[in-house]
């Protein structure tokens, strides 16, 4: 190859290169000037969301969601369905879904009941935002 053409390359390589490191220095820098991190982000309340979501109760609860699920659809996989085993899974499964919603909002509850309006309006409006973003799904009709 002619050495003005492995130039060209060698430049272009080194400015991608530049282009990343600084990237990266950037992204370091702007996280340690946020002085005063968010509310969900604060130590003690990521222990206590670490504590709920390994809770043993919760735990039990979700692996029985989930086995109660994998049995709805092996029961609606199978050559004939039986009504009554499908309706009384579905009675379970909805029973289960209810206790974990449950839980959740309560531990919602008890983390508002620590934060003040500020924090909570700073929290509680990202759940917000990241729900109108959302992508809508076309009903198609």
């Amino acid at each position: 190859m002619k050495p003005k053409f492995l130039l060209i390359l060698l430049l272009i390589s080194m400015s991608f290169n530049v282009g990343f490191v600084f990237c990266f220095v950037y992204k370091t820098s702007a996280k340690q000037q946020n002085i005063m991190p968010a509310p969900s982000q604060r130590p003690e309340r990521q222990s206590r969301s670490r504590e709920f979501f390994q809770n043993e109760d919760l735990i039990v609860a979700r692996n029985e969601n989930i086995e109660l699920r994998k049995q709805f659809f092996i029961e609606l996989a199978k050559p004939e369905i039986d009504l009554a085993e499908i309706n009384d899974l579905m009675s379970k499964l909805d029973e289960s879904q209810r206790v974990l919603e449950q839980a959740v909002l309560n531990h919602f509850l008890n983390i508002r009941q620590e934060m003040n309006s500020e924090e909570a309006e700073e929290f509680f409006s990202r759940f917000q935002h990241r729900n109108e973003n959302r992508p809508k799904r076309k009903i198609q009709r």
